[in-house]
């Protein structure tokens, strides 16, 4: 069962790792990056940051699509985790099961001046494209949030649009 869908820059890093593996009770992490899996160094980092007892898979998204709707997975609770809008927006045209689909961290170390692109909150900057794919995203999902820790209530993230 996928837990949650979440689009963070930093992939794998200490929110992921600490805060929301437990919150989440993860038992897999299927980390959705057509550059991330063709790393060995990026991929043997993201496998060195996961937590103990947690398998970690960092794949192409094609890859992730279907593992993610894998039926042999509907017994572990998986983070479907992503560092791009457009391949978070891919996921979720492409994954079958209703989860939370959280955007917490992005825009601010891919590259690009962030003067180019929407301030959507202290860690989410979006260009024109990605904001229209986050409307496409909140189109298809009632579960779409700003959400950056566990602890954070969580904000309907077109909500944080209404400037745009």
């Amino acid at each position: 069962m996928i837990s949650m869908m979440r689009c963070d820059d930093r992939l794998i890093h200490g929110q992921v790792a600490l805060l929301w593996s437990k919150e989440l009770q993860l038992s897999r992490i299927i980390v959705a990056s057509d550059q991330a899996a063709k790393s060995d160094i990026q991929k043997n980092a993201l496998l060195l940051a996961a937590p103990a007892g947690i398998k970690v898979a960092v794949v192409p998204v094609a890859k992730a699509i279907e593992l993610a709707n894998d039926p042999r997975g509907a017994k572990l609770k998986m983070l479907l985790l992503t560092n791009t809008v457009a391949n978070l927006k891919t996921l979720v045209d492409n994954v079958d099961v209703e989860t939370k689909v959280d955007i917490a961290n992005v825009g601010r170390i891919g590259g690009g001046n962030l003067n180019d692109k929407h301030k959507i909150s202290e860690t989410v900057y979006l260009t024109d494209d990605e904001v229209e794919a986050v409307k496409a995203i909140g189109e298809k999902r009632n579960n779409f949030v700003y959400q950056p820790l566990p602890s954070d209530t969580p904000v309907p993230f077109l909500s944080l649009l209404k400037g745009e």
